[in-house]
């Protein structure tokens, strides 16, 4: 199995705990997330933000919060969208994708837009709160 291993930066808490896969999920409900970290044990795994009534920032593929510019995603301002893919190693197949989600919205994998996915996960405009990533 693969694991992934993810924390969040909220506006009034700072960076909370490391989550393991769907163990929990990543943020709190009185505070807008404005930092992410994402990283696997097996292959390697990109992703964005998209900054609340902003753009989308540079992609990122560290896992390092002290590395601002590419240790997580964000830049201290609220986050309404996130985009996540997961590249799967040669060793290992069937494929694999990053099957996550933000607030009570529905899964996503990785940047598809079929099945009545977005390409990625948030509603722009709405400040995520929660995030739950896995590898499936």
């Amino acid at each position: 199995s693969i694991d992934v291993f993810y924390k969040v930066k909220t506006q009034k808490h700072g960076w909370l705990s490391e989550v393991k896969n769907l163990e929990d999920y990543a943020g709190l409900e009185d505070s807008a997330i404005i930092g992410l970290a994402i990283k696997t044990n097996k292959g390697r795994i990109r992703y964005r933000v998209h900054i609340l009534g902003g753009d989308w920032l540079p992609w990122v593929d560290d896992y390092d919060i002290k590395d601002y510019t590419n240790g997580y995603a964000g830049n201290d301002k609220p986050i309404d969208a996130v985009q996540v893919y997961y590249y799967t190693p040669d060793d290992i197949r069937p494929y694999k994708k990053a099957k996550y989600k933000v607030n009570e919205y529905p899964w996503q994998y990785d940047n598809e837009k079929v099945n009545n996915q977005d390409g990625y996960a948030g509603l722009f405009g709405t400040n995520i709160v929660k995030f739950q990533i896995e590898i499936a």
